[in-house]
C-alpha cells in the first residue's frame, strides 16, 4: 500500500500515513463544530503508521482546560486543522480534511449527535450515537 499523504492548506505541514487508518468518524460536539465548522471528520491512526515530513515548527497546539483531554493542532501559517499529530498516544486522530489522498476507510460513526445543531440533518446512513464513543 502506498502511503496516504496529507498537508495543511499552505503546504507548510506535510505528513504521511503508512498503514490503513483504524476508522473514520464524525464528531458533532460543540468543540469540534467551533474548530472545524459543522462537524469534525477524523481518521484514527496508529503512531507507528504516522510520519511528520515537514513543518513541525509550524504546528501550534491549543490545550483545552480539564476535563477535556484532546488537544487541537493547527498550522500557524494557514490555520488548517491537523488533528493531534504531536501527542504521545499510541493511537490519535488526524483531521480527514488534511488528507491529500483517499484514506481507504469510510465513515463508521457520527458521535455526539445530541450536540449537533437542530438545523443540521444527517442522512448518510452511518451509525449515530448521542455521546462519545464508548459511553
Amino acid at each position: 500500500m502506498a502511503p496516504i499523504k496529507g498537508s495543511c492548506l499552505c503546504g507548510a505541514v506535510t505528513f504521511e500515513i503508512t498503514g490503513t487508518p483504524l476508522h473514520l468518524t464524525y464528531c458533532h460536539c460543540d468543540r469540534c463544530r467551533k474548530a472545524s465548522g459543522l462537524s469534525s471528520a477524523v481518521v484514527m491512526v496508529k503512531a507507528a503508521d504516522f510520519r511528520l515530513l515537514t513543518g513541525a515548527d509550524q504546528i501550534r497546539t491549543y490545550e483545552p482546560p480539564a476535563p477535556w483531554i484532546h488537544k487541537r493542532c493547527f498550522c500557524a501559517v494557514c490555520g488548517s486543522s491537523l488533528g493531534e499529530p504531536v501527542g504521545h498516544h499510541e493511537v490519535f486522530p488526524i483531521a480527514a480534511s488534511a488528507l491529500d489522498d483517499d484514506p481507504i476507510v469510510r465513515p463508521v460513526l457520527h458521535m455526539n449527535v445530541a450536540s449537533k445543531p437542530d438545523w443540521h440533518g444527517i442522512g448518510d446512513g452511518v451509525k449515530q450515537i448521542p455521546g462519545n464513543y464508548g459511553e
